[in-house]
């Protein structure tokens, strides 16, 4: 009981104690937005995202042009059972290739967004934003359907990119 009743009364200092240290940092409560998009394609090495946003349609665009023919013909009702055949195995090859495009797309890209995500916070600390937010997705959403420019941190996360 002895032992229950120390370790209640350290367990309430340390709240008491953390709670009256909270009270005396000042607390964030703007919040902002930035356009991650833009963001995102200012970074310096989007550039490798591009190349292979490029590589991907270069082979993509070819399996599209023979499925567009034979996807007319199925949708008519008109097409025969090789054509048929033809578009499921097209369909597949084109499914399978998009699958690795967009993963080979999502590891470039991951870095990035990581070091993005390091600088917005870092930028919306320093301005004393409590919260931001991606002004796309907010306005898309329905989120948030007013937010003053000045609110507004896309500028300042770009300038605080590494070069």
């Amino acid at each position: 009981m002895n032992k229950n009743w120390l370790f209640a009364v350290a367990l309430l200092s340390l709240l008491l104690g953390g709670s009256l240290i909270a009270q005396n940092r000042p607390t964030p409560n703007r919040i902002g937005y930035v356009d991650a998009e833009k963001v995102v394609q200012a970074h310096k090495d989007f550039k490798k995202v591009q190349d292979i946003r490029n590589q991907a349609e270069r082979e993509l665009k070819p399996i599209r042009d023979q499925l567009q023919p034979l996807e007319a013909k199925l949708r008519a009702g008109n097409a025969t059972a090789k054509e048929q055949q033809d578009y499921r195995v097209l369909a597949q090859s084109l499914q399978e290739a998009g699958k690795k495009w967009t993963d080979r797309t999502n590891a470039a890209l991951k870095p990035i967004t990581e070091e993005i995500d390091q600088v917005i916070a870092r930028v919306a600390q320093q301005q004393g934003f409590a919260m931001v937010f991606d002004k796309k997705v907010a306005a898309t959403s329905g989120l948030v359907v007013y937010a003053a420019d000045e609110l507004e941190i896309t500028d300042a996360v770009i300038k605080a990119l590494p070069k």
